[in-house]
């Protein structure tokens, strides 16, 4: 699929942005589609806890420190526990494909019930 810059326009703040070919070309190595975005950079970064399955792929994770980060479709990182796993936590290296949920801790975004993608 040949990649190009896409000039658009964000849905939320009206701003116009750019719709990187380096971004399209990560989408697709995470096993994304490439889907055009509606919303800006910063507009994407900046989303909610909301209820649902959400699509990732494990950035990395540290066993001694049971903790790691999620690389969202959108491009953006989210935290995760070890606690936040369902099933073996060796299972989960880099470039692994999972479902997620997210939820707001005090400290901000955090993945929950952490599962594989197949």
């Amino acid at each position: 699929m040949p990649f190009r810059d896409e000039l658009l326009t964000c849905e939320t703040c009206g701003k116009k942005f750019v719709y990187r070919v380096e971004e399209q070309r990560l989408q697709q190595g995470m096993g994304f589609e490439a889907e055009t975005p509606t919303k800006c950079p910063n507009c994407r970064e900046t989303v909610d806890a909301a209820p649902g399955l959400r699509a990732g792929v494990i950035k990395w994770y540290r066993d001694d420190k049971h903790f790691g980060f999620i690389t969202q479709s959108a491009g953006s990182d989210v935290f995760f526990h070890r606690s936040g796993v369902d099933g073996d936590i060796s299972s989960y290296t880099e470039n692994t494909p999972v479902w997620y949920e997210v939820e707001t801790t005090d400290r901000g975004l955090q993945a929950i019930n952490i599962h594989l993608r197949e």
